[in-house]
């Protein structure tokens, strides 16, 4: 039975080394979701231009510095966020899945007027 744990033991500590190794030449965005923090102030994004790899986890927040409401949203996938108060902030997880350059914007008393805009560009890389 002993021989048998041993075993157990060798291939556990075997395969997670090899995990470990395998991970470490990952740099963090390939590690995990990309992280990315949008600040909107009453003048517009910061950035206010992302660029983004097809396919890949984004995780977005968003944080309303100013000291109007603002909102963040990219219609053609399908994200809006709540409208933000001064201090508020809000979070955003998805994958692109259309290449392209896309508007990401304000519109906060949803009155079809944005108050300013933005570019979310999707690369196919």
């Amino acid at each position: 039975m002993s021989r048998f744990k041993s075993s157990i033991q060798v291939a556990c500590a075997v395969g997670a080394s090899f995990f470990f190794a395998s991970v470490a030449h990952l740099s963090p965005v390939e590690a995990n979701d990309k992280n990315v923090t949008v600040v909107i102030t009453d003048h517009g994004f910061s950035p206010n231009k992302l660029t983004e790899p097809l396919h890949h986890p984004v995780h977005l927040h968003i944080e309303n510095t100013g000291k109007e409401m603002h909102e963040f949203a990219i219609p053609e996938y399908r994200i809006y966020t709540r409208t933000l108060g001064p201090g508020e902030t809000s979070d955003v997880e998805f994958s692109p899945w259309q290449a392209g350059s896309f508007v990401m914007y304000s519109d906060p008393y949803a009155d079809s007027h944005p108050e300013f805009a933005g570019r979310f560009i999707v690369t196919n890389k």
